[in-house]
């Protein structure tokens, strides 16, 4: 069942043809995207994701400057973006094999409103799937290093105060209760002293 909070996303369009540019507009204008920036050749892309991040970026080969197949592998390797192909039927097999394993989507041209909507919506979905994923692993980092410095505020206690392991666990939870602050600021407020 689908969420009824969508996030919105961050959408690079790189494309030299102006027409192009206009109607992946007009797609993505049903208020799901925050933002929609068009640029009309690789460097002025590259140029564009140091300076930002984009959820998405859609690319419609070839592009005035270069194919644009090694722009799209570089943003597939160097940034979290989801990135879409448009080629021409003719190339868009070998664009494809060339790029599937690195997770871009290639969409045959000329393609359908819907072929275009769908798939950026498929990204979104996956890009969405990926900062969920992002954050429990960094929830996981910081409970393990609060986990590591209770232990060594334990370790500290057992040493110096001589108390046992199970002690030293009541003594930072106390301490910390009766401080109204964290285990692990109790902990690292025992291992300053």
């Amino acid at each position: 069942m689908a969420d009824n909070k969508r996030s919105q996303h961050d959408v690079l369009v790189i494309s030299s043809y102006e027409k192009f540019s206009a109607s992946v507009e007009r797609v993505l204008s049903d208020g799901r995207y925050r933002d929609i920036v068009v640029r009309k050749s690789a460097s002025l892309a590259r140029r564009e994701l140091l300076e930002r991040s984009f959820d998405i970026a859609i690319i419609n080969v070839p592009l005035s400057d270069e194919p644009g197949v090694d722009l799209a592998v570089d943003i597939a390797t160097r940034f979290t973006t989801g990135v879409i192909i448009t080629a021409s039927s003719e190339i868009s097999e070998d664009v494809a094999e060339k790029v599937t394993d690195y997770g871009i989507i290639v969409i045959a041209k000329p393609a359908t409103v819907k072929a275009v909507s769908r798939s950026v919506r498929l990204m979104c979905a996956i890009q969405d799937r990926l900062k969920k994923q992002e954050k429990k692993v960094l929830t996981l980092e910081e409970k393990m290093d609060e986990i590591r410095v209770v232990n060594r505020a334990k370790w500290k206690l057992i040493e110096e105060k001589g108390m046992s392991e199970d002690d030293a666990h009541k003594h930072i939870g106390k301490m910390a209760m009766d401080q109204c602050i964290t285990r692990r600021e109790a902990a690292e407020s025992i291992l300053g002293a």
